[in-house]
């Protein structure tokens, strides 16, 4: 009986040990995703923080002082050599 135990007991210790390595592997890699989101959501708050804090002018988006709409006035380029 104690070799039978004992034979048991070591195919234990390796399948442990290997269950360790991929925990440890598949730790790494949520360590490593984790990072790279959290790098992801810092810059996207810089952007919109940046967005929003330096807004353009009324008259670009094309609204007077008052908030109204107006049209955005764009001057056609006339291709070379168009008819008119």
């Amino acid at each position: 009986m104690p070799e039978i135990e004992q034979s048991g007991v070591e195919e234990a210790a390796e399948s442990d040990y290997e269950s360790y390595l991929k925990q440890r592997s598949l730790n790494g890699a949520l360590v490593k995703a984790a990072v790279v989101s959290g790098a992801w959501l810092a810059l996207g708050a810089v952007v919109l923080g940046s967005g929003a804090m330096m807004r353009s002018d009324a008259d670009v988006v094309g609204m007077d002082t008052a908030g109204r709409e107006h049209p955005i006035v764009v001057m056609p380029i006339q291709a070379v050599g168009a008819k008119q």
